[in-house]
């Protein structure tokens, strides 16, 4: 589906169900650096069937979202907030993956009557861009796109397995972040890189924290994690092995059980 936020179009992935806001729970999912809401196409299916609003949201200026792309997650929280408001949904789940679990981490410590609990994937608590990546993603994205998908996924990955038959993991991820707008890639890994945030946004979430890592997760590495499930109040963390960075692809009934869970 697609709405209207700041004169720009956003495109939703409600996995093929319409928005009931009166009588479904919310979900929203957030992508990380440089993708969009196709990410989470096996577990928006799953859960719109289960009778929950599974809303995979591609940001500004990435999948096929219009308007210019937002520089700092501070930004990125807000304006989820604002597209809450524009679907009139009260309150919601949020689940976030790497750059997307920042934007949740700050949404949740600033908007605390809007975020029931939250749901981290791919997460630490700092994220610095090597600055050689971000240079690579100014001014070589296909370079950007092969050692993100490199260090991203899992060792199963590597050598072809994936869960869904007849795909090749390695080959879309490398295309869906080759398919980003000019210097969106680059803009998002900075404004990981800004965010210092976390350790201290942490502290002051009262809603509950469920994080998922990946076992073989070479870009936010599960002890990164641990340090932030250290932090917060209401913290449970979970590692999934056979799983690098990018879980919800790469282990989805797993993730999907355990995001499901969250509403039972």
């Amino acid at each position: 589906m697609n709405i209207l936020v700041d004169n720009y179009k956003v495109n939703i992935r409600t996995g093929g169900y319409n928005i009931n806001k009166n009588k479904k729970p919310t979900l929203l999912l957030i992508h990380g650096a440089g993708m969009d809401g196709t990410v989470w196409q096996m577990q928006t299916r799953y859960l719109s069937n289960k009778g929950i609003n599974a809303l995979a949201v591609d940001l500004p200026g990435h999948g096929s979202s219009e308007g210019p792309s937002l520089k700092s997650i501070s930004e990125m929280s807000n304006w989820v907030i604002k597209l809450l408001d524009l679907l009139s949904i009260d309150s919601a789940v949020m689940a976030g993956h790497s750059m997307g679990s920042l934007i949740a981490i700050e949404t949740a410590k600033n908007y605390k009557n809007r975020v029931q609990n939250i749901i981290l994937m791919g997460t630490a608590s700092l994220m610095p861009v090597h600055p050689d990546l971000i240079s690579a993603a100014k001014n070589n994205l296909s370079i950007a796109a092969n050692l993100i998908t490199d260090w991203s996924l899992g060792k199963t990955q590597h050598i072809g397995d994936n869960p869904s038959p007849g795909s090749w993991m390695i080959g879309s991820s490398i295309q869906l972040i080759m398919n980003s707008s000019k210097g969106v890639l680059a803009q998002d890994l900075i404004a990981c890189n800004e965010y210092l945030d976390a350790p201290n946004s942490a502290k002051d979430i009262n809603q509950e924290v469920l994080i998922i890592s990946g076992k073989e997760d070479k870009m936010t590495p599960a002890k990164k994690a641990k340090e932030l499930s250290n932090i917060s109040k209401k913290s449970r963390m979970v590692v999934i092995e056979d799983a690098g960075h990018m879980m919800m692809m790469e282990q989805p009934i797993k993730v999907t059980q355990l995001i499901y869970k969250q509403f039972c």
